[in-house]
């Protein structure tokens, strides 16, 4: 029986397209509409408090420096805005602007009113003669403004867009003082990333981001932050950070930290990383989570196998900070390791709870990082927390609607990480199946992405339990093309091989040599990246069978490969489908055995579909330094495995 939450849901998703396309309509509109100053959020306003509240010489716009009017004086409208002169000088426009400003800000009258038009008018077509000094105070002044309904309203569209064509012009001849000044102005009015000139005097920084002083290259890296574009080159800021990181307060270190993973450049200078570890180290009881939270960030993203020993450092001076910091500071320490996985388990465990105790008031966003938490490092703890919180969870996405709606991506990833600890529910799946709700989560035609791919192999793993939707063959097709690495030769064609190819290759060679047959590579769970090798063996007769070719799918068409594909008629109980996977060092949790959750996966669904996989760590083959060592090798995990 279904469920009311989850007949809301479909009701919701699946009727028609047009229900769920009005949706999106009003959705799209109401976030858009409510006020001009777009694209602002507390972290870029927490990143600005810092610039504009230090002693440091940062060019910021005071409010303070906004004309005052006396409010008896500008509750009547200024007779000259009404009525412009045709001859009036650059100095009386920009004098009558401040009162037209002051009259619209006292009465709460917007600016877009018709009768104000012909001075608008008037005053863009000799903005250009005012002085860099009134083009900076109209900037400033306009931020006294009732909040417009939109950005493109009459008279106010026309009245920043012409100040931004006449700011783009004078880039060329101004110091980066007043650059990064004026920038600052586009910023607090609300248009730094609608407009033009932001970006254009962030290129001309970028020629001389190298010689730049400390305040002046986290003002510039914050703008960056802001439009989340990098300049051409980002790696003159890491040059410039690292002589002066030691010039820069722990606050100033999280701008720059944002601005790097907002670009999506990572740091790639071990000391300067190692200084950052440090700093964040030394400061940890006291500093703010939007701080905590972009260092976090951009050391997961910077961080490689050298940054390890700091990383687990770190991980263990993190856990006092759980009960302190926000949840969401409390997400990104558990990610912290991610990328290398990396696991601190006491502190992984300690966030857990905290997220039970919170999980009811956690958003759609943090419950699926947090699923890919549980899923990847694949922890079983004392408490037993992680399955407590994954078996809350299904009932937890029924009541969930309408972030779902809003974030339909969050949801499929939910479901395919708790698939990955053994929890799904097949009402909840058949809604990520449904091919409308498919198109809603990837519109416009776009292929589905990975986690589709999971999930419908999973929902066909489940065989007779579920009876939903699945993919299409062609989508199936098109993702196994897409989706799937290439099969690796031993020489390099097309492709280089990784570390991981090498052995898989090694490994094919010397098993073929050992058993004196021809061993494949399959990727026998197409929704896993990596082919692995293919070895049927009659127990019987002692000796190795062909594989079957013609009745084979060909590579990368996403089709599960199951027993009688790869023996055709010799399908018997006594054959065996050994299935041989290398597992890589992103396979393995570092400093444990534990697999991670996918790849721990795979060797279940293996096993479900009949094969029996035969796992090769990368670090044993690479002790072996002779072929005797390497046969040796196979002979004792072929024994132990299938008794060969």
């Amino acid at each position: 029986m279904l469920t009311t939450a989850t007949r809301c849901l479909q009701r919701g998703l699946t009727m028609g397209h047009r229900p769920l396309r009005l949706l999106l309509r009003r959705q799209i509109r109401s976030s858009s509409a409510l006020q001009a100053k777009v694209f602002v959020d507390f972290e870029n306003q927490f990143a600005h408090n810092i610039l504009s509240t230090s002693l440091k010489p940062y060019q910021i716009v005071r409010t303070s420096d906004c004309q005052k009017a006396d409010s008896a004086a500008y509750a009547a409208t200024p007779q000259r805005v009404l009525e412009p002169a045709q001859n009036a000088t650059p100095d009386e426009l920009y004098a009558d602007l401040l009162s037209l400003v002051e009259h619209c800000a006292l009465l709460g009258i917007q600016i877009s009113e018709q009768r104000f038009t012909d001075f608008i008018r008037a005053y863009c077509e000799e903005l250009h003669k005012l002085s860099d000094k009134q083009l900076l105070g109209t900037l400033r002044c306009l931020q006294q403004l009732p909040t417009p309904a939109s950005t493109k309203v009459a008279n106010y569209m026309e009245l920043w867009n012409t100040l931004d064509i006449e700011c783009c012009r004078r880039i060329e001849h101004w110091p980066t003082a007043q650059l990064l000044l004026v920038s600052d102005a586009w910023y607090q009015l609300g248009l730094a990333r609608i407009g033009e000139f932001v970006w254009q005097a962030l290129r001309k920084l970028g020629r001389k981001v190298r010689k730049l002083p400390p305040e002046q290259l986290v003002q510039s890296m914050f703008l960056c932050n802001l439009l989340r574009r990098p300049i051409f080159e980002m790696f003159d800021f890491e040059q410039n950070l690292a002589q002066c990181v030691q010039q820069m307060t722990l606050q100033e270190l999280g701008v720059m930290a944002m601005g790097f993973f907002k670009t999506q450049t990572q740091i790639r200078n071990p000391d300067l990383l190692q200084q950052l570890y440090t700093r964040l180290e030394a400061q940890l009881d006291n500093v703010e989570d939007i701080t905590l939270v972009a260092m976090l960030k951009v050391l997961r993203y910077s961080s490689k196998l050298p940054q390890v020993p700091a990383l687990n450092q770190l991980l263990v001076k993190l856990q006092p900070q759980v009960d302190r910091v926000s949840l969401l500071s409390c997400l990104h320490m558990a990610l912290l390791g991610s990328d290398l996985q990396t696991c601190n388990d006491d502190l992984v465990e300690r966030i857990l709870l905290r997220f039970e105790r919170e999980l009811n008031a956690t958003r759609l966003k943090d419950l699926e990082r947090i699923c890919l938490v549980i899923a990847l490092f694949n922890l079983n703890t004392a408490s037993g927390v992680e399955r407590r919180l994954c078996q809350r969870l299904p009932d937890m996405l029924r009541n969930r609607i309408d972030e779902i709606l809003r974030y339909p991506r969050c949801y499929t990833n939910c479901l395919q990480f708790l698939t990955m600890r053994g929890i799904y529910d097949v009402e909840l799946l058949g809604v990520a199946l449904e091919p409308r709700f498919l198109s809603h989560a990837y519109p416009n035609g776009k292929l589905p992405g990975r986690d589709y791919f999971h999930l419908d192999s999973f929902a066909q793993l489940l065989g007779s339990e579920y009876a939903g939707p699945l993919l299409t063959e062609r989508q199936r097709q098109q993702m196994g093309k897409l989706y799937t690495q290439y099969i690796p030769e031993r020489k390099e064609g097309r492709f280089k091989l990784t570390s991981t190819d090498r052995i898989l290759v090694e490994v094919r060679d010397a098993v073929g040599s050992l058993l004196r047959t021809t061993v494949t590579m399959k990727h026998i769970l197409p929704h896993y990246d990596r082919c692995d090798l293919v070895v049927c063996y009659d127990r019987q007769q002692q000796r190795p069978l062909p594989f079957n070719v013609s009745g084979c799918p060909e590579d990368y068409s996403g089709t599960l490969l199951t027993r009688q594909h790869l023996l055709g008629s010799k399908e018997a109980p006594h054959v065996d489908t050994l299935i041989i996977v290398v597992a890589g060092w992103n396979n393995v949790i570092r400093d444990s055995e534990r697999h991670t959750g996918q790849f721990a996966m795979k060797l279940k669904q293996l096993q479900q579909m009949g094969h029996k996989p035969i796992v090769i760590y990368w670090n044993e083959w690479r002790e072996l330094e002779t072929s005797a060592d390497r046969q040796d090798f196979l002979k004792r995990r072929l024994r132990q495995a299938a008794n060969i």
